[in-house]
């Protein structure tokens, strides 16, 4: 896909390192308003939609995993920055994942939030028949699980969240959330992982159902060097639903790899 078709946002500094923000799917860039607003005032930010997702336009190509970290690779070569600082969310750490793996001169340093690089059989299961729902009735079926990617506290006590994220959802088009639907269900980096060279940071929340504190394990244990955090009372949409935490974690990584005299070293 051609990268200008991508809609993307920029803020901060030109001069300061960059940082390339990836959402989950159904979402958009939009749910990064937290994290722009806090890593702003000392790195450059670039927040990407992926193809069919916001406002990019819905891809040409199948949309799988491959294809769309391809995207964001041509987006951090316009950007005449590389390497930069990646973070990905759910679907989007997986993306990132497959980013580091086959660009890794594109990429400084990791951040996967709420996510995994492999998956049971009973839960490959799950996706598929999620994505097939959602092809046969509509994005009123993708709802029926979405009160599960948040925290129980987090329900009660921000329901405007929920909204939110309902409203998100039944605008987005069936055709491109099953078909990353049916990606998540066939993705497995579990025997790449050792590929990823740069600092990795790994945050999940303890009440994750989707992608539980054992799929952030299993990254942990196998990418080297690796740093893992698990966050106290938030779930699947842990850069929404503990913000403070989540941009405290991320901003004490990125100041330690900034740190470094130089980037890691390219491939």
């Amino acid at each position: 896909m051609d990268s200008s078709k991508l809609n993307i946002v920029k803020g901060g500094p030109i001069k300061g390192s960059t940082v390339v923000l990836i959402h989950a799917v159904g979402l958009d860039l939009t749910y990064w308003d937290h994290q722009i607003e806090a890593l702003t005032a000392n790195h450059h930010i670039v927040a990407v939609d992926l193809p069919g997702h916001g406002r990019s336009t819905r891809a040409r190509h199948s949309g799988s995993i491959v294809d769309l970290a391809r995207d964001v690779a041509m987006v951090i070569d316009d950007l005449g920055s590389r390497p930069v600082h990646v973070v990905g969310h759910s679907f989007g750490g997986m993306v990132a994942q497959e980013l580091a793996i086959s660009y890794p001169d594109h990429v400084r340093s990791l951040t996967l939030a709420a996510t995994a690089a492999s998956f049971s059989d009973e839960a490959r299961d799950y996706m598929r028949s999620h994505g097939s729902a959602v092809s046969a009735q509509g994005m009123s079926a993708a709802l029926l699980s979405l009160p599960l990617s948040l925290a129980g506290r987090t329900a009660q006590r921000r329901p405007d969240l929920l909204e939110r994220l309902t409203r998100k959802i039944l605008a987005m088009d069936p055709n491109v959330y099953a078909a990353a639907w049916r990606e998540i269900a066939g993705f497995d980096a579990s025997d790449r992982l050792s590929g990823i060279r740069c600092p990795a940071l790994l945050l999940v929340g303890d009440e994750d159902r989707n992608t539980p504190p054992n799929a952030s394990a299993l990254l942990a244990r196998t990418i080297a060097g690796a740093t893992m955090v698990v966050i106290d009372g938030a779930s699947h949409m842990l850069p929404m639903e503990a913000p403070e935490r989540f941009n405290e974690e991320l901003a004490s990584f990125l100041q330690v790899v900034e740190k470094r005299a130089t980037p890691h070293p390219k491939y």
